[in-house]
């Protein structure tokens, strides 16, 4: 990210309380997504910038919303008979047979630094606050394409803070220990939390492993670690059956909640083959969204239930040019 789009992401949530640095590092790439759509701006990912379901992410949602093409989608999860969706097995169990199903994949080729990685991907945020007076239809989530550097020296040795290329992920994640105490030490250090973050230390970890799981091509090794280090991740919880996710695909939800939690944050897996389809944030309880600095912006209820942001990722690849498709 340069210097123009890094203020223009400040001035944009001129007025939002001050995000801690440890929330949810993907916030800046929720944005970037919805942006993209009218605006035509790749924002990156930023672990300093993002929120989660807290007032300062949802505050820069609302003042981009008059340049979003995209909606969020709200309501209760839509399911077939639970008798054939019900997902067994503890968190725990479920993880191990994650993990120990995708650490037998052949591993994909290592990129090279004059490569691209290619993303294609449905995203929903939330939309327009408060609602225009006429009410629109919600418009359905088209397909993103995005292309970025793999080797991009802008975002490498430091100078873009915790904002990393996807080459130091990969390295990061290819010297990552066995122990998955271990691996959740590591990722602490790697995106720290700031001082006097109100978040549970079960918050921090599951926010910093969800950017993890972004990064790409994942070696299977390093994705086995990173299921069990989910597991170990205080507060996880696997949903008892089978969710569908943005684009309508069968999915395990793997979440953190504790007590207290407005926002439940969820990976989503493939029952199958146990790769990583996205995530979602899902509302758990019954609360009100406040904006403080814009007294005209009335507050946003939210319900539990709801889902604020949803994220499937559907294609993914290494390219040799930018434009190019796997």
């Amino acid at each position: 990210m340069n210097v123009d789009e890094m203020k223009d992401v400040r001035e944009f949530r001129a007025g939002a309380p001050k995000p801690e640095r440890a929330r949810l590092a993907e916030g800046r790439d929720r944005l970037s997504s919805a942006a993209g759509r009218g605006r035509g701006r790749r924002l990156r990912a930023d672990w300093r910038l993002a929120a989660v379901g807290a007032a300062a992410a949802l505050t820069a949602v609302a003042v981009l919303a008059s340049g979003l093409a995209g909606g969020g989608h709200s309501g209760a999860e839509r399911t077939v008979p639970a008798a054939t969706r019900t997902v067994p097995g503890s968190v725990k169990e479920v993880l191990e047979r994650a993990a120990s199903t995708v650490e037998r994949t052949d591993p994909p080729p290592t990129p090279h630094a004059g490569q691209w990685i290619y993303e294609k991907k449905l995203s929903a945020s939330p939309g327009i606050w408060p609602p225009s007076a006429a009410p629109q239809p919600e418009p359905k989530p088209e397909p993103q394409e995005h292309w970025a550097r793999y080797a991009d020296p802008r975002f490498e040795n430091g100078k873009e803070g915790d904002d990393r290329s996807m080459r130091e992920r990969l390295r990061f994640l290819d010297e990552l220990p066995n122990d998955p105490a271990a691996v959740l030490k590591k990722v602490r250090a790697y995106y720290p939390s700031g001082k006097g973050s109100p978040e549970s230390e079960g918050e921090h970890d599951m926010g910093a492993l969800s950017v993890l799981f972004k990064s790409q091509p994942i070696p299977p090794q390093a994705l086995a670690k990173l299921y069990r280090a989910v597991a170990a991740v205080p507060g996880i919880e696997v949903t008892d059956h089978l969710v569908r996710d943005l684009a309508g695909r069968d999915a395990l939800a793997v979440g953190h909640d504790e007590k207290g939690q407005k926002v439940r944050r969820e990976i989503l897996i493939d029952p199958h083959t146990y790769q990583y389809l996205g995530d979602r944030w899902i509302v758990v309880k019954d609360y009100r969204d406040t904006f403080p600095g814009a007294d005209d912006t009335p507050d946003r209820p939210w319900k539990a239930g709801d889902l604020m942001f949803q994220n499937a990722l559907l294609a993914t690849g290494v390219v040799d040019h930018k434009g190019d498709r796997p």
